[in-house]
């Protein structure tokens, strides 16, 4: 049974890890859209990086003038799973061994 509690362990690490990854990428790219022209290289990464997890929402939320209110709501659902889906699986691989 260590073997599956040691897997979903590092499973949980991996994926707890990819959402503050993601969540570090939407602060930084919200930050650059005020600060940087988008025809920067930096800038351009972290939209290219962001966008795919920002897109559709953007479709359900509208804009508020000139404030983009999806990458707050991506990064409460990121939030989410990191509370609710890794922690489950830290709890389960405590369980198991």
């Amino acid at each position: 049974m260590f073997v599956i509690a040691n897997f979903i362990y590092a499973i949980a690490v991996i994926l707890n890890i990819l959402v503050w990854f993601a969540i570090t990428v939407l602060i930084v790219d919200s930050i650059l859209s005020f600060v940087v022209p988008y025809n920067f290289p930096i800038r351009r990464i972290f939209y290219q990086m962001s966008e795919p997890m920002v897109r559709p929402l953007r479709r359900f939320i509208p804009t508020m003038g000139m404030f983009d209110f999806s990458p707050f709501v991506a990064i409460l659902i990121l939030i989410f799973i990191q509370a609710f889906v890794v922690n489950t699986l830290f709890d389960l691989s405590i369980f198991l061994k």
